[in-house]
């Protein structure tokens, strides 16, 4: 297995001897002379594939001759040339675990380089294009590893760099990955890899339906849901076991709203990322038994997406407490407070979360999947690389809440690198300013109001006191 000098060869050996044990035979493709040495002395038996037998007979016919455990081949050169060997072994050897090493073309190192002039004359693939390469052949990957790319390999400074990397990795956390080991075999069963496409104008919601102190709330939820303007829609209902009564309300309400619906039983900490997987929308946005939606939210929001080339659109939202059997709001806190988004209100208000919808054609290689992990970060996340559209006004959805509300946000302050316009930047600076300003004028205006009322009300005190505080400025 055959890496680039800049990369260190020892995570790559140590991951083929971790995959084979004594007694293994294992055949090179591309000779390596330390790892030759290190197999046969963990007690493998090492195989020559150009002494096998005579130069006429075929690569595959000497494969079959050979009968090895482990092939360890390399994805360096031409992809079509790679792909038309992995199937000939893939073929010819097919109780053989194929073990693969990929130099990462989409790796922050090869990117940086490109852009700084340093690229690498070894042509390389991608994670994406292996991917569809084993499916198109029928192969099943048992494991995968990711060697890290190394630091300090462009002439950037070095914050630069940084930061670059940072940013590359928030986008498609491949980037962060040198190096591509794979351990395959095959999976019974060839099939052409399609591309993961959405129905256009779709609009999926992923619905959580797993606190059992919002469960109550759950009919009304989906009634919410069924009034939607917004059409075409798909509700993801996801739950921690299997819902019966969910299904019985989803088809109840069906009548009303027309929407399709699927049922997927995950745990909590990857309920909305196996839910995006269910999903087939163009569209995407989040929920949970606890909110209801009004009539035009949905449809406002994709409407203004469908108007302008943003990413994803989030609307003003409420946090509505209930109190009592009867569901007593005493309030209903709007969130943001101001006209304008800001990043901060994203880490502060996690239940925006329940306001956005995602246009997921224009996220590139943005995994929501891996984003949505955490769910309270993902507005954040979203915001750090695709400037959002906020639809002000008057809030058209709410989380509700039994109990007393949570102050602050669910979490640290993730680091992030924020892609953000110099306009942009310039239009916050002068808000920030702006506020400032007005901030120090009411103060002004407080203090002169309480003055004027206490010279009033007892002057002969209102003048020592003024007496006073002019001898001791003196």
């Amino acid at each position: 297995m055959r890496l680039p000098a800049a990369v260190d060869p020892v995570p790559p050996h140590a991951w083929v001897l971790e995959q084979v044990g004594a007694g293994a035979r294992v055949l090179l493709l591309a000779r390596d002379e330390v790892l030759v040495e290190r197999l046969m002395a963990a007690g493998c038996t090492v195989l020559e594939l150009e002494g096998a037998s005579a130069p006429d007979r075929s690569l595959a016919e000497r494969l079959g001759r050979l009968a090895p455990t482990h092939v360890v081949l390399s994805a360096e050169g031409s992809p079509p040339v790679f792909e038309e060997t992995l199937r000939t072994v893939a073929e010819s050897v097919p109780s053989a675990t194929l073990l693969v090493g990929a130099r990462n073309a989409a790796s922050s190192t090869a990117l940086l380089e490109v852009l700084s002039g340093h690229a690498p004359e070894v042509p390389a693939t991608t994670e994406a294009s292996l991917t569809r390469c084993f499916s198109a052949l029928g192969l099943k990957v048992l494991e995968r590893r990711a060697v890290s790319c190394q630091s300090r390999t462009t002439p950037l400074a070095a914050g630069t760099e940084a930061a670059l990397r940072g940013l590359l990795s928030q986008l498609s956390p491949v980037t962060g990955a040198d190096v591509l080991l794979y351990a395959l075999a095959p999976s019974g069963a060839s099939e052409e890899s399609a591309s993961r496409t959405h129905v256009p104008g779709l609009l999926s919601v992923v619905l959580w339906a797993g606190e059992s102190q919002a469960r109550p709330l759950l009919d009304e939820a989906l009634f919410s849901l069924a009034c939607q303007e917004q059409q075409p829609l798909e509700i993801v209902l996801v739950a921690p076991f299997r819902d019966e009564a969910a299904r019985e309300l989803l088809e109840r309400y069906q009548a009303i709203g027309g929407y399709t619906f699927e049922l997927v039983e995950a745990e909590a900490r990857v309920a909305f990322a196996e839910g995006i997987r269910r999903a087939r929308g163009q569209y995407l946005a989040f929920l949970e038994s606890a909110c209801i939606v009004y009539p035009d939210h949905y449809v406002k929001l994709v409407q203004a997406l469908r108007d302008g080339e943003a990413a994803w659109a989030v609307s003003r939202a409420r946090r509505t407490p209930l109190e009592g059997l009867e569901r007593f709001v005493p309030h209903k806190r709007p969130l943001p407070l101001g006209e304008h988004l800001e990043p901060a209100h994203l880490h502060r208000e996690p239940s925006l979360l329940f306001a956005l919808v995602v246009e997921r054609s224009r996220l590139g290689p943005f995994s929501l999947e891996q984003a949505v992990e955490r769910a309270s970060e993902l507005p954040l996340r979203l915001a750090a690389l695709f400037e959002p559209l906020f639809l002000g006004g008057i809030a058209s959805c709410e989380q509700r809440f039994t109990g007393s509300e949570k102050e602050g946000p669910a979490g640290p302050l993730p680091e992030l690198q924020m892609l953000t316009s110099l306009n942009i930047l310039e239009e916050r600076v002068e808000r920030a300013r702006a506020d400032g300003a007005s901030a120090k004028g009411m103060r002004h205006r407080v203090i002169d109001e309480l003055n004027n009322r206490f010279r009033e009300r007892v002057p002969r005190l209102h003048g020592a006191l003024k007496s006073l505080a002019g001898r001791l400025v003196r």
